[in-house]
């Protein structure tokens, strides 16, 4: 299980308390562990509106090894998050909303490990992009594909 935190500011909650309030849901992974290797973990959440949200769920692999490059769709509205001290947080249910691995393979050049960026355009028009790192070990390139209008 993978934690999310919701954070609710002070002013939202009590005028006279100085301290805001996190709470937190579990979102499950299908596998801790790529089948290629490597760790499978969360890289982005973008609101949608209305308590729903889209999660990149991806492993830490590059090139042949790349085998999870998901966005799946969580929706809040019927969960209530617990705090720390209250522990058992609740699960999320998550559903696949695309697979985006083969969109990174379609290019025919690298898969890169770190699909980190998405973004809902106005017209409904996904977006996301690959981090380069720009560092020793990676080819520097930045992959910003689009993926059409794949959610409702």
């Amino acid at each position: 299980m993978v934690r999310i935190g919701q954070y609710t500011p002070a002013l939202d909650l009590d005028p006279s308390t100085e301290e805001g309030e996190w709470k937190f849901f579990y979102y499950p992974l299908d596998s801790v562990e790529s089948p290629a290797g490597g760790f499978v973990g969360l890289s982005k959440i973008t609101a949608l509106g209305n308590n729903k949200f889209t999660v990149i769920e991806r492993d830490n692999q590059a090139g042949p090894n790349a085998q999870i490059k998901r966005v799946c769709h969580i929706d809040i509205n019927s969960v209530m998050p617990k705090t720390q001290t209250e522990g058992n947080f609740p699960i999320l249910n998550k559903t696949l909303a695309i697979d985006v691995l083969p969109a990174m393979q379609a290019g025919k050049g690298w898969v890169h490990d770190k699909l980190e960026g998405l973004a809902r355009a106005g017209d409904g028009t996904v977006y996301v992009v690959t981090d380069n790192d720009g560092v020793d070990n990676s080819t520097g390139e930045t992959q910003f594909l689009n993926l059409g209008k794949v959610f409702n």
